[in-house]
């Protein structure tokens, strides 16, 4: 085969501007596979709430915005759409309605038919050039995506399973250690040890194996982030933010176990690098998908001498 190409990005949190680069990115990159590494679903819905003026009213990223006609409803739709936003319709004199109950039902909804969407471009634009793509869920993503990642015969979710991409085997696990969020999959490093475990069981040659692990290895450099207090505020070092490993013990010690050829992260935007951890390359190729900037990593791996060659990508 001599070498093989993957696009690696993770972290588009609902971004549909980011999520269409990811796509995009092999065909531009020229890579024969592209793999997301997780946290794909966005973190809030928008209400667009129509006055009995005709106005549109809006708050969002702290700012209320005022809007008068259709153009300016759709600009600020497509706006959050590329922000990692969802967004609702309503009259003034339905908010009343909106209780925490049915919010959190829209909310799933929109997550749901997003990811639906998201799978079939993804086919609809790859399959026609040979490109497959692999996804699965992070930490951050409900169960409720599940059926949605699943719902494609071309794009593969690869979630919890070994998979092929090219001559490589891959496990991928998109659960992350307990963080102060306590995200939907997030679990005990114990759970996750043996997640990783009942996986790399199944592996036939670690030495050309990839580990597609959301959540990167502890204290590797690329997991750091602000360390912060019981409220979820940052503590600061003097007058910067003070910054710890937040990465998991678990994923740490079966990357040093296992030995695969390479490790695939994401959950923490701020790490983008790469680090060795004996012979095993991670990356973390970051991300800023609020900015609507594909952060990723393109790997040039040589299916012979297993040699990786790797370059961040920004775009």
């Amino acid at each position: 085969m001599g070498t093989v190409k993957i696009f690696f990005a993770s972290d588009f949190h609902g971004s549909e501007r980011v999520f269409r680069k990811f796509i995009n990115s092999g065909k531009h990159y020229g890579a024969e596979y592209l793999i997301g590494g997780g946290d794909i679903t966005g973190k809030m819905i928008v209400p667009i709430v129509q006055h009995p003026d005709g106005t549109f009213h809006a708050s969002y990223f702290g700012s209320e915005v005022v809007l008068t006609t259709e153009q300016e409803v759709q600009e600020l739709e497509a706006t959050l759409r590329s922000s990692g936003f969802y967004h609702v319709r309503t009259k003034l004199e339905e908010m009343d309605s909106y209780t925490p109950e049915k919010i959190d039902e829209l909310f799933h909804e929109k997550m749901k038919e997003t990811i639906y969407n998201w799978v079939a471009l993804a086919e609809e634009r790859l399959k026609p050039l040979g490109i497959k793509c692999y996804m699965m869920p992070g930490n951050d993503d409900h169960t409720i995506v599940d059926e949605a990642l699943a719902s494609s015969d071309y794009i593969v979710d690869s979630d919890q399973k070994v998979v092929q991409v090219g001559p490589f085997e891959m496990i991928t696990l998109g659960d992350a250690n307990i963080t102060p969020w306590m995200c939907p999959r997030d679990i005990p490093e114990e759970d996750l040890a043996a997640r990783i475990d009942a996986l790399a069981a199944q592996v036939k040659d670690m030495s050309r194996c990839i580990f597609n692990l959301h959540v990167p290895p502890y204290d590797s450099g690329l997991d750091v982030a602000p360390q912060l207090d019981k409220d979820l505020k940052p503590h600061m070092d003097g007058s910067e933010l003070k910054m710890v490993p937040v990465g998991s013990h678990a994923v740490r010690a079966a990357i040093e176990k296992y030995q695969p050829m390479l490790g695939l992260h994401g959950h923490i935007h701020e790490s983008r690098g790469a680090r060795k951890i004996g012979r095993t390359v991670c990356v973390n190729p970051g991300s800023e998908y609020q900015q609507g900037i594909l952060k990723g990593v393109f790997l040039n791996i040589d299916d012979k001498k297993l040699k990786i060659d790797w370059a961040f990508t920004t775009g």
